[in-house]
This record gives C-alpha cells, structure tokens and sequence, in this order.
C-alpha cells in the first residue's frame, strides 16, 4: 500500500532538514567595497580610529597585526579554521599548518587566538586597516604612538605583570614583561583613551574574547600565549617608522609551518617587511593607486583591462580568419568561394545541397527512419 501525501509531506521535510544539517557551511567573508575609490589619505583622525583597537598591543604582536591586514581574505579563512582546530597546539599546530597556504604574518596569528577572531569578526575593519599600512605606513605608525600617548595621559597605560610599557624620548614602547609568553589585552577604545576625541571617526566597537569577565580596570588580560618562534615581528618607531622583521626567528616559524608551496616573498628586504600581493585575492584595494600597482600581482583584473583583453583576443582571431562573435555558416562565410555570394537565398542554399548529395551513401543514408529520427551509420541522429 502506497504511502498517502499527508503520510509522505512529513518524511520529506525531515529528509531536507537532515540534509540541510550535514551540508558543509561555507562562511562568507563581508569586504569594504568602496563606492570610489580615492587616492586621497587618511587623516589623522579617521587613522586614530582606525588603530585604536590594538595601538595598546605589545609592539610585536602590533607588528604581525599589521602584516597580516593586508591579506583579509586569508585573515577569514584562519580565523574559521583557527575555531575548527582550536585544540592543537606546539607541535600538532605546526604539522596542521603546513597544509595551508597562508601568508606566514597569518599563520603566525594563529597562536593568538584573541587577536585573530577580533580581526576575522570585522573584516572590514581589517581590510581599511591593511590598506592604510600599504599606503600609508609611517602614518599608522604615527597614530599607533598618538593613541597611545593619550591611554598614558589618561592613567590607563602602565607596566603590568605581563607587559612594560617604556618612552624613548617621545616613543612609547610596549613590549612582553616575557618575552616566550604574550598577554593579548582587552579594553573598550572609546573609553580607555578618555573621552573620545573625534566623534566624526569613532573607533570599531570593543571585541570581548569568549569567557571575558569585565573588570574594574580598563585594560585587562586573559591566558598569556607561549611565542615560540611564532613573533618574529616588530616596530622600528625612528625614521618615519616601519615594520620589521627578525629573519632567524622567521625562518625557525617558517620551516616548521610552511607547505612545498610557499614560496619567499613578503621578507625579502633585509629587516623590513614586504607585502607579497600574490596572497591578497581578490579583495579589492581602497584607492587607485593601490588597485595600480598591485592589482594585476594580485591576480586581479578591472573591467577596462579585461575589455582590452577581449578586444585584443578579438583581432587576434579575425586575424586567423576566425571570429569570436559569429558561430555555424555565419563564421564560414568569408571563406566562402565569391561567385557564389550574389542571388538570392534559395540560389545560395542550391549549391551546398548539391555538394553534399553524392557523399551519401544510399544504402546506409537512405533516410530510414525508426520512432522518428534518421540513421546515420547505426546511430540515430
């Protein structure tokens, strides 16, 4: 006896829901795209808030944050396999690692799993980031250092027990009280630096790490993370400012991390880092110039470029006696033999039918037909 369809209505919604649950998730990664893109700078102030949620960073993990901006994409990506994989650790992160392809500042932030979901919660934020480092580095710099001088100002920047914070002349410096083992801080920027000084550019809401407990202070820390070899980075404050990099801690990190594909790139120039574009995607960059001079390394492509590929394709078959744009008799056309383009359609059509007639061959081709279609050779047509 056949099942009715009220019996049969509620097997199939249980058959799709199960479906649904077991298909895999693929997260979605939200991207600024800007309306114009603009070569002008960032002031000031839109900088300040751009920085203020990891200016009271130590300076290495400052430093690795700032590289692995540049690369929003593979900053979403980590993030959703660092939440997948959050029980490894020495060793086993490292052998896991191996199998992505990620730039290394992005591996590396898989040790600091704060830092790395509060930049894959935001990867907008992440991307305007990455594009102010690109275009506007000593800037950045600049505003890390002014944000915090105004943390200092406030009394909510001071030595703790897992982290110095020093001046060198007018440089704020924060560095590990470890050195093996980083604290990740955590604070609310519109109120650690006091009042909010630019209400035209407030700063990304606070990111509370699962299990936070708010405090009496300001700036507080979780479970400190051992470094290994995983912070190679760091903060060169003089001469306009600039990232760097320490080499043979880099080369320890890489050559337990790194797959047969990756190839050297991004630390090439002595101690100062180097953006690698072959890992930026397809996320677009905020300005022109940007898109100009690193747009086609990055395997992307603009809608003029792509119209002058097409077009140079173009001529380069019709230079082949071929052509992109017509199909069937319309692309024989040309070849045809000239006495025979004058008349009419049906003077025209006469002499292909005429060509064709005596290649046939009566005995196989003599239009038998079986449940409506004409044999060719056995095979029905």
């Amino acid at each position: 006896m056949k099942p009715s369809k009220k019996q049969l209505a509620p097997r199939l919604l249980a058959s799709l829901l199960s479906i649904a649950v077991m298909a895999p998730m693929s997260p979605t990664y939200v991207f600024a795209q800007p309306a114009s893109q603009s070569n002008a700078p960032l002031s000031q102030q839109q900088l300040s808030a751009l920085v203020a949620p990891i200016a009271l960073y130590p300076d290495p993990l400052v430093s690795q944050i700032l590289m692995a901006s540049t690369y929003p994409l593979e900053v979403g990506e980590a993030a959703t396999w660092q939440k997948q994989n959050s029980r490894l650790t020495g060793s086993a992160l490292d052998n896991a690692l191996q199998s992505q392809s990620w730039d290394p500042s992005v591996k590396s932030l898989v040790s600091f799993p704060q830092a790395l979901q509060m930049m894959g919660s935001d990867l907008s934020w992440t991307q305007k980031l990455g594009d102010a480092v690109l275009s506007q580095q000593s800037d950045v710099m600049a505003a890390i250092q002014a944000m915090r001088t105004k943390a200092k100002q406030a009394g909510n920047l001071s030595s703790t027990p897992q982290q110095t914070v020093s001046t060198s002349g007018q440089t704020i410096i924060i560095q590990p009280a470890n050195p093996q083992v980083v604290y990740v801080p955590t604070y609310n920027p519109s109120v650690v630096y006091g009042p909010w000084p630019y209400p035209a550019y407030p700063p990304p809401p606070p990111y509370y790490p699962p299990g936070y407990v708010a405090g009496t202070a300001l700036l507080s820390f979780g479970v400190g993370m051992a470094v290994g070899a995983a912070m190679f980075g760091g903060m060169h404050w003089g001469g306009g400012g600039s990232i760097t990099v320490n080499n043979n801690t880099f080369n320890n990190f890489n050559r337990t991390t790194a797959n047969g594909n990756y190839r050297a790139g991004s630390f090439a120039s002595g101690d100062k880092w180097q953006f690698n574009p072959q890992h930026r995607g397809n996320v677009p960059y905020s300005n022109s110039a940007l898109q100009n001079k690193y747009g086609k390394l990055s395997g992307q492509a603009s809608n003029q470029e792509r119209n002058q590929e097409r077009q140079q394709l173009q001529q380069n078959l019709n230079k082949n006696g071929l052509s992109g744009e017509r199909s069937g008799a319309e692309n024989r056309e040309p070849n045809r033999d000239p006495s025979r383009s004058g008349g009419n359609r049906n003077e025209r059509e006469a002499p292909r039918e005429n060509t064709r007639e005596p290649q046939r061959e009566p005995e196989r081709f003599g239009g038998e037909r079986e449940g409506g279609g004409e044999r060719m050779g056995g095979f029905r047509r």
